[in-house]
C-alpha cells in the first residue's frame, strides 16, 4: 500500500488522538523546504538590488541624458530576466549556504537554552557571531558584484572579484561613505517615525472617542519604521552602486581627450579640487624630506682619526 502524502497514522497515548508524523525521507522535506523559502527571499532580495544597480549604472554611465530610457527600471528587470538570472541565483545561493547554517545553530541554542553548559552555550553564540559577520561581509560584497555585473556584463565570480579589488583600492572611502552613510539614514528613520508619531498624537487627541492610544500609536509607529526602512535601504543601495561607479571611472579615465569622465560637473569639480589638493600635500612632503636629508648631511659627524689644519 502506498506511503500518504501527510505521514503514517499513529494513535497518542496520551491524548487518544490520532497523529500523522512523517517518517522516512517525508521527514526530510521540512529541511528541504526550508531551504528553499531561504534560497527564494535572498532571491527575490537579490533580483531587487541587480534591478536597482542596473537603473543607477545607466544612469551613471551614459553621457548624453537625453538620451536615457524612459523607464529604466522596466528596462533593467528586461535584462534581468535575460541575462543574469543565473549571476542573481548564484550569488543568492552563497548567501544561503552561510544563512542556513545560522539559523540552525541559533534553534539548537534555543532548544539547548538551560541545558548546556557555559563552555557550548559561548562556543554556539560566537559561531552564531561569526556565521552572521560573514552573511553582513558577503551581502555587501554580493551587492556590489551585481553592480560590476551591470556594468561590465560579467560573470558573478570576475563581477565580485573586480568589485573587492576596486574596495580595496578604496578602503577609505568606502568606510567614510558608510559611516556618514548609516548615520543620515539613522537620522532619516528616527525624523520619519518621529513625524509620524507627532502626526499619530494630534490625531489620536482630536478623536475623543479612543480611551487607550498608546497601543494604536506604537501600531502607527512602527509601520512607519518599517516602510522608512524599506524606502531609505533602496537609496542605500543606490549610494553605494553610485560610489562604485565613481571608483570606476576614476581609475580608468583621467579627464583627457578621449578619457573623459562620466561624472557630472560638480562631482568632477570635486575630484580635480582633491587632485589638487593632493599634489601639493605631496609636494610639501617632498619638501620636508629634501630638508631633512640636507641638515642630515650638514650635521655629519667628522671621520675618527682626522684633524683639522
Amino acid at each position: 500500500m502506498p506511503q500518504d502524502t501527510d505521514g503514517n497514522p499513529q494513535q497518542s497515548e496520551e491524548t487518544g488522538l490520532t497523529e500523522f508524523r512523517l517518517t522516512g525521507t517525508l521527514q526530510y522535506l521540512t529541511w528541504y523546504h526550508a531551504v528553499g523559502l531561504v534560497w527564494i527571499s535572498e532571491f527575490i532580495l537579490a533580483c531587487q538590488q541587480m534591478t536597482v544597480a542596473g537603473a543607477v549604472v545607466t544612469y551613471y554611465f551614459t553621457r548624453d541624458k537625453n538620451r536615457l530610457p524612459l523607464t529604466p527600471i522596466l528596462s533593467s528587470v528586461l535584462r534581468l530576466l535575460r541575462y543574469h538570472l543565473g549571476t542573481v541565483a548564484k550569488g543568492s545561493f552563497i548567501i544561503t549556504l552561510v544563512k542556513v547554517p545560522r539559523l540552525v545553530l541559533m534553534y539548537l541554542h534555543n532548544q539547548l537554552k538551560g541545558k548546556e553548559n557555559a563552555c557550548a552555550r559561548c562556543l554556539l553564540k560566537t559561531c552564531i557571531c561569526c556565521l552572521w559577520c560573514l552573511e553582513k561581509c558577503l551581502n555587501y560584497l554580493n551587492q556590489n558584484a551585481y553592480a560590476a555585473t551591470a556594468i561590465n556584463s560579467t560573470s558573478f565570480c570576475t563581477s565580485a572579484r573586480d568589485a573587492f579589488v576596486i574596495l580595496v583600492e578604496n578602503a577609505l572611502r568606502v568606510a567614510a561613505i558608510n559611516a556618514v552613510g548609516d548615520f543620515v539614514l539613522f537620522l532619516g528613520k528616527v525624523l520619519i517615525v518621529t513625524s509620524t508619531a507627532f502626526a499619530g498624537v494630534l490625531l489620536l487627541n482630536y478623536q475623543r472617542d479612543f480611551a487607550e492610544w498608546l497601543l494604536p500609536l506604537f501600531i502607527v509607529c512602527l509601520f512607519s519604521f518599517l516602510v522608512a526602512h524599506c524606502f531609505l535601504s533602496i537609496f542605500e543601495i543606490v549610494v553605494d552602486v553610485l560610489f562604485l561607479c565613481f571608483a570606476i571611472d576614476t581609475k580608468y579615465n583621467d579627464g583627457t581627450p578621449g578619457k573623459e569622465f562620466y561624472m557630472d560637473k560638480a562631482l568632477m569639480e570635486f575630484v580635480e579640487s582633491s587632485r589638487r589638493l593632493e599634489r601639493v600635500v605631496e609636494r610639501g612632503r617632498s619638501r620636508v624630506k629634501e630638508a631633512v636629508v640636507s641638515e642630515g648631511a650638514e650635521m655629519k659627524p667628522m671621520a675618527p682619526g682626522t684633524s683639522s689644519a
